[in-house]
C-alpha cells in the first residue's frame, strides 16, 4: 500500500493555536490577581490553588513527550513488558507521600533544599543538592526538547533547531510572565489536549487495523503481548522486577524533585496535598498504560500495511514511529495530525514549565536571597522572571547536544537522569530515616555514588555489551514502497524480505568480570546507586563520628518503621530502626503541637465570645440611650 502523506493547512492551524492559548493563560496571569508581583504568589501561588489542577500539572511534569513517543516506541520493539512501569509509576507517588508531604507542607518552605539547611545546620548539604536538582533539569528539559524536535521533524520535515527554539521560546513566555499559576492552568489545558490525541490514536488506528480484537490477535501472533519475563537476571532488558522495583526507585526521585515541593507548597492544607498525591497514582497509571497501547496499534497498523518503518528505514529512529503513523492515519482527516503534534507540544511545554519554575525557584531561594539579604520582593521577583530566560536559553543548547546521542527517548531518560538523580534520591533518603547522619557523610555519599554512576553509564555505552533483551520481530516489509528522492534509506534485501517468522527472543550470553555492571539493565541503576549512597554515607559519618540521639531535630526525620510499618510490635519496630527513639519523640512534638493549637483555639473562641458580648452590651446600651433621648425630646 503506497500512501502520500503530510502535514494539512489545518494542522498547522491546531499546533498554532494551542501553542497561542498556552501563551494567553500566561498573560492572562500576569496581568490578573495579584499580578505576581511577590515570590510568594509567583512560585507558590500564595497556597491557596485548588487540588485537581495542581495535581494534573504534577502529573504531566513527569511525563512529556517521553510518555508520547518514548513508552510507545518501546512498547513496539519490546512489548508488554515495559508498561509494567506503570505501576512502578503509580508506586513511586503512593510511598513518596508518606515521605515527602509530613516533612515539606508544615515547613512551609519555597526551596527543596531549604530542608536540608534546616536538617544539617548548615549550607553545605543544601548547595551540593542543588547541584544535583539543577543539573537533573537541565538534563530533562534538553532531552525532552530533544525528543519533541525529532517528531516534529519526521512529521513535517521542519529541522530539528527550529521545533527546539520555538518550544522553548513559548514556554519562558508564559512561565516568565505568569508563575506558577500560569504553569499549573496551562498544564490543565496542555493533559487536555494530550490525552485527546492519545485517544484519537488508539481509536483510529485500531478501526484501521480491524478492531481492537484483530489488534490484540496480531500483537499475540508477534509474541507482544506474551512476552512476561519473570526470570531474575539483571542483564535483560525488561523484567517484571525490574520494571516494577527497579521502576518504583527510579521513579519516587520525581515526587521528591522541587517542581514536586512547589506543588506541595500550594496546596492550603496537608490534607489536600495528601489528596493530590493519592489521585495521581491512578491517573498516571492509566495515562501510562493508554500512551504505551499506542505502541501495540502501531505494530498492527504497520502489519496490515506490510510495511516496517524501522526496519525499511523510513524513519531514523524508533522515536519517530508513532509520529510516522499519526501523519498516515490521519492524512484524509485534516487537523487530527495536528492534534497529535499539538499534543506532543503540550506534553513537552508542560514538563518545560515546570522545570523552568523549578529552577528559578532554586535559583531565588539557594543563592540569590542567600547572597542578598535585604532584597525586595519586587527585585526576587524581578530576579525570578531573569532567571527562566536564562535556564531557557541553557536548556535549549542542551537540547542541541541531545541531538548527538543514540538510543530510544525511554532509555535515553532512564540512563541520563538518573546521573544526579539516584544520588539525589539515596541523600534525601538518608537525611530523613537515618539518625547517624552527618552533612559531611551526605556529601561523601553522593559524589562517590555519583562518579560510580558515571563510570557505569559510560562503561555501558562505551563497551555496548550484548543485551539478553532483544527486539521481537518486526512487522512484514515486503509492501514498502521504493525511495523516492532519496527520502529514506533504501535496503533491497530488507524491502524484499518478508519478516513474518517469529525468532527466538533470547540469546545465549554469559557477562564476566566487570561486564556483569555494564551489561546490567538500565532499570536497576537507580536501586543500585542509591543503596551504594545510603552505606557509604553511613559509613562514613559513623567513622567521622555520629550526632547525639537527642541533638537530632526531629522535625527534619522520619521513622521508617512508623511511616510504612506500623503494624509491627514495637520491639520488633526498635530492631529495624537500630534502637532509635525518633518515632516516639516525634510523636511526643506532634502531639504537643496538636494542644498548643487546640489551645489557641479555644482561646481566640473565647476571645470571639467575648467580643461578642462586649457588642451586645454596647449595643443594648446604645438602645437604652437611643429610647431615653427620644422620651426626653418628647417631654
Amino acid at each position: 500500500i503506497i500512501m502520500e502523506y503530510g502535514f494539512q493547512v489545518a494542522d498547522y492551524v491546531v499546533c498554532g493555536l494551542v501553542i497561542m492559548t498556552s501563551i494567553g493563560i500566561g498573560l492572562y496571569h500576569a496581568c490578573s490577581g495579584g499580578r505576581q508581583s511577590t515570590t510568594l504568589e509567583y512560585h507558590l501561588g500564595n497556597r491557596n490553588l485548588q487540588v485537581i489542577p495542581v495535581m494534573l500539572s504534577l502529573m504531566v511534569t513527569s511525563q512529556s513527550s517521553i510518555l508520547l513517543i518514548g513508552v510507545p516506541a518501546e512498547v513496539y520493539i519490546y512489548g508488554i513488558m515495559p508498561l509494567f512501569g506503570a505501576v512502578g509509576f503509580s508506586l513511586a507517588y503512593l510511598l513518596s507521600s508518606r515521605i515527602i508531604i509530613p516533612l515539606i507542607h508544615p515547613m512551609k518552605i519555597t526551596s527543596v533544599n531549604e530542608y536540608f539547611e534546616c536538617r544539617y545546620k548548615t549550607r553545605h548539604v543544601r548547595f551540593f543538592m542543588t547541584f544535583l536538582g539543577a543539573f537533573f533539569w537541565v538534563l530533562y528539559l534538553g532531552i525532552i526538547t530533544y525528543g519533541l524536535a525529532t517528531a516534529i521533524e519526521s512529521v513535517i520535515g521542519v529541522p530539528v533547531w527550529i521545533s527546539i527554539i520555538a518550544v522553548s521560546g513559548s514556554s519562558m513566555i508564559y512561565v516568565s510572565l505568569g508563575g506558577i499559576k500560569a504553569v499549573v492552568w496551562t498544564d490543565v489545558f496542555q493533559y487536555c489536549i494530550m490525552m485527546t490525541a492519545v485517544l484519537a490514536v488508539l481509536i483510529k488506528g485500531s478501526i484501521f487495523a480491524g478492531g481492537g480484537t484483530n489488534v490484540a490477535n496480531v500483537n499475540i501472533e508477534a509474541r507482544r503481548l506474551q512476552s512476561f519475563e519473570f526470570r531474575v537476571d539483571p542483564t535483560i532488558r525488561y523484567t517484571v522486577w525490574n520494571a516494577v522495583i527497579g521502576g518504583t526507585f527510579k521513579l519516587i526521585a520525581f515526587p521528591m524533585t522541587q517542581s514536586a515541593v512547589q506543588r506541595i507548597g500550594c496546596m492550603p492544607t496537608i490534607k489536600d496535598a495528601y489528596r493530590m498525591y493519592y489521585l495521581i497514582a491512578p491517573f498516571i497509571f492509566a495515562t501510562f498504560v493508554l500512551s504505551g497501547a499506542q505502541g501495540f496499534v502501531a505494530y498492527a497498523f504497520f502489519d496490515k500495511l506490510r510495511c516496517d518503518p524501522i526496519e525499511s528505514r523510513m524513519i531514523k529512529n524508533a522515536n519517530q514511529i508513532i509520529p510516522h503513523m499519526v501523519v498516515r492515519l490521519f492524512y484524509h482527516l485534516p487537523g487530527l495530525s495536528g492534534v497529535f503534534i499539538a499534543g506532543l507540544f503540550c506534553a513537552t511545554m508542560s514538563t518545560i514549565s515546570s522545570g523552568y519554575s523549578a529552577l528559578s525557584a532554586m535559583t531565588l531561594e539557594d543563592f540569590v536571597k542567600i547572597r542578598f539579604k535585604s532584597i525586595t520582593e519586587f527585585q526576587a521577583t524581578v530576579v525570578s522572571k531573569i532567571t527562566v530566560v536564562i535556564f531557557s536559553v541553557i536548556t535549549t543548547a542542551m537540547a542541541f547536544l541531545m541531538a548527538n546521542v543514540k538510543g530510544t527517548l525511554l532509555q535515553l531518560a532512564s540512563v541520563l537522569l538518573s546521573i544526579p538523580m539516584a544520588p539525589y534520591t539515596g541523600i534525601f533518603l538518608y537525611s530523613i530515616f537515618c539518625s547517624w547522619a552527618t552533612s559531611l557523610g551526605a556529601i561523601i555519599g553522593g559524589v562517590v555514588s555519583l562518579l560510580f554512576y558515571i563510570w557505569l553509564s559510560m562503561g555501558q555505552t562505551f563497551t555496548q555489551p550484548p543485551n539478553l533483551t532483544v527486539r521481537l520481530p518486526p512487522a512484514p516489509t515486503d509492501m514498502c514502497p521504493a525511495p523516492l528522492n532519496g527520502s529514506f534509506l533504501y535496503d533491497p534485501y530488507i524491502n524484499n524480505a518478508s519478516t513474518t517468522s517469529v525468532p527466538d527472543i533470547s540469546i545465549p550470553y554469559q557477562p564476566e568480570g566487570v561486564e556483569k555492571f555494564y551489561a546490567m539493565s538500565f532499570q536497576w541503576f537507580d536501586m543500585l546507586v542509591i543503596a551504594i549512597t545510603i552505606l557509604i554515607a553511613s559509613i562514613a559519618s559513623l567513622i567521622i563520628g555520629r550526632p547525639k540521639q537527642d541533638d537530632v531535630d526531629v522535625r527534619y526525620m522520619l521513622s521508617f518503621t512508623d511511616q510504612f510499618l506500623p503494624f509491627l510490635p514495637k520491639k520488633v519496630k526498635n530492631w529495624i530502626s537500630f534502637g532509635s527513639t525518633i518515632g516516639e519523640r516525634r510523636a511526643k512534638l506532634i502531639d504537643e503541637e496538636k494542644r498548643k493549637r487546640e489551645q489557641q483555639e479555644i482561646l481566640i473562641e473565647k476571645s470571639n465570645s467575648s467580643s461578642e458580648q462586649i457588642k451586645s452590651i454596647n449595643s443594648a446600651e446604645t438602645e437604652y440611650e437611643s429610647k431615653t433621648k427620644i422620651s426626653e425630646d418628647k417631654v
